[in-house]
């Protein structure tokens, strides 16, 4: 999603985003290099203490850039042609190789590149440091004004996701599938056929189309498979992409095939002791919970665990991810003790390392919201999860759809406590902008409708629940195979609801 802003709001966004304690990726299109000073200089005089580092590789080896890419543990790093480092396979097999090394220091890694390379940006970006593109916070596109070349007129895009279109609603996003698949029948090129596929297949997920999102990725996999050495670990993420599809549509068998795949292959070609690894058995974790297998499940989440302490900084976020994934599995378990500690040392690490405002401690504090639900304790829950929807509020966008999930949760809570009014409130509001970010047939807009429909079968209006189970069951029947567990539920409430 886009959106205008003058200079003046470009400095507040920047100053909440920047913080040279913390670690930091951001990507700057600009118009022309008068930018880059410009911008520069006002970092400078919002962050006049920071140490700066203008690092310059032009026609270097990671080798060569490596010690002054570390030489400071905090401030800031400049590079202005970041066309470079993707154009370079030794610079970006340096770069993605060493993403978790790179992100252990505290620094704001500012990358620069002209708007006219803005698809090259997108599509090589994915495909040669895919791991590093997962850190990235921002990408923030300036266009210059018709009347000067000044920062007086500028729009920012942004993503939290790996996808380049992280930020676009459903209708954007179908536009965008429109552009990428008459690009795919012109496109002359292996690589990029490749960008193009995994493009198309990471939309179709996002819109919740998990057939041709499987689709997309298979035809992804076969090119692959086709022009890379069998041992190439892009592959690994071939089939650990196609293992999350699978799970998304409740193949369980199949999401464990495919993730054990990338697992073993990235254990034969990364070694022992690679931050993939732990990301491949928490992965496979996951499933298991899935599976209700919940011992299986966290015997590799704490595999996930031990790796991630052994090889990387203690104060990384992937350990906070671990804390995250084991209380979850403890709270499937019955052990809301034990959930509740893991979430809380999730909540204190995220707040180390990334600050009051980030995305990840809103949903620690929802977790720990779920947690005091399950035990009872429905005014310790509802208080944090108001504290996730304000962090929400402040920091998103007004059309994200987590403020949908926070909406969502809020009314299951006042649910509990027997309020159906302030219930349906809250779950209309979820429903009402989730059906408008991410279109009619989403799961996410299914479970809206499932919830509503409870909702009213608890008030005896039976009219209105069946108008929405009704709706819930047509978009999971048209996502989901039979048998997959959201369309079983959604069917065993809709016999309920019409058995009044």
């Amino acid at each position: 999603m886009s959106f205008e802003l003058n200079f003046e709001q470009l400095q507040g966004k920047l100053k909440k985003i920047l913080n040279p304690k913390r670690f930091r990726f951001i990507v700057i299109l600009y118009p022309n290099p008068k930018t880059i000073i410009e911008i520069k200089k006002h970092i400078s005089k919002t962050f006049p203490q920071s140490l700066v580092n203008n690092l310059d590789v032009k026609n270097r080896s990671y080798q060569e850039i490596s010690s002054e890419l570390y030489k400071n543990s905090e401030g800031f790093v400049y590079i202005d042609d970041f066309e470079e480092i993707l154009n370079s396979e030794d610079l970006y097999n340096g770069f993605n190789q060493r993403r978790d090394k790179i992100a252990s220091y505290n620094i704001n890694l500012i990358c620069f590149i002209s708007i006219y390379k803005k698809e090259e940006l997108f599509t090589k970006a994915i495909n040669v440091i895919p791991d590093l593109w997962e850190f990235k916070d921002s990408v923030l596109e300036l266009e210059k004004d018709e009347r000067d070349d000044s920062l007086a007129g500028m729009r920012i895009s942004e993503s939290s996701s790996y996808s380049s279109l992280g930020g676009l609603n459903s209708v954007d996003k179908k536009e965008e599938l429109e552009r990428l698949l008459k690009k795919l029948k012109e496109a002359s090129s292996d690589e990029l056929k490749l960008n193009i596929l995994y493009q198309t297949a990471t939309i179709y997920r996002d819109l919740g189309d998990y057939k041709q999102s499987l689709n997309y990725s298979k035809m992804l996999l076969k090119l692959q498979e086709e022009i890379l050495d069998e041992k190439h670990p892009n592959l690994a993420t071939s089939y650990n992409n196609i293992s999350l599809i699978y799970q998304d549509m409740g193949d369980l068998k199949k999401a464990l095939e495919y993730q054990e795949k990338a697992l073993n292959l990235r254990e034969e070609i990364l070694g022992e002791k690679h931050p993939d690894l732990a990301s491949s058995y928490s992965n496979i974790s996951l499933i298991y919970q899935d599976m209700g297998d919940l011992k299986k499940a966290l015997e590799y989440q704490e595999k996930a665990l031990n790796l991630r302490e052994e090889i990387l900084d203690e104060k990384h976020p992937n350990l906070a991810s671990s804390y995250n994934n084991i209380s979850l599995i403890y709270q499937a378990m019955g052990d809301l003790k034990k959930a509740l500690e893991f979430q809380e040392k999730a909540l204190n690490l995220t707040k180390e390392i990334l600050g009051e405002k980030h995305p990840d401690l809103a949903s620690s504090y929802s977790n720990i919201s779920l947690i005091y639900q399950a035990m009872g304790d429905l005014k310790k829950a509802l208080e944090y999860q108001e504290k996730a929807l304000n962090l929400r509020e402040e920091i998103l966008d007004e059309k994200h759809p987590n403020l949908a999930t926070s909406y969502n949760n809020i009314s299951l809570i006042y649910q509990d406590m027997g309020d159906l009014k302030k219930a349906l409130e809250y779950q209309e509001k979820a429903l009402n902008l989730t059906k408008e970010i991410l279109g009619g047939k989403h799961p996410n807009l299914a479970i809206s409708y499932v919830n509503i429909a409870q909702l009213y079968f608890q008030n005896s209006d039976f009219k209105e629940a069946k108008e929405h189970i009704d709706k819930a069951v047509d978009i999971f029947s048209h996502l989901f195979p039979d048998g997959h567990p959201h369309l079983d539920i959604a069917l065993n409430i809709q016999k309920v609801i019409y058995s009044q």
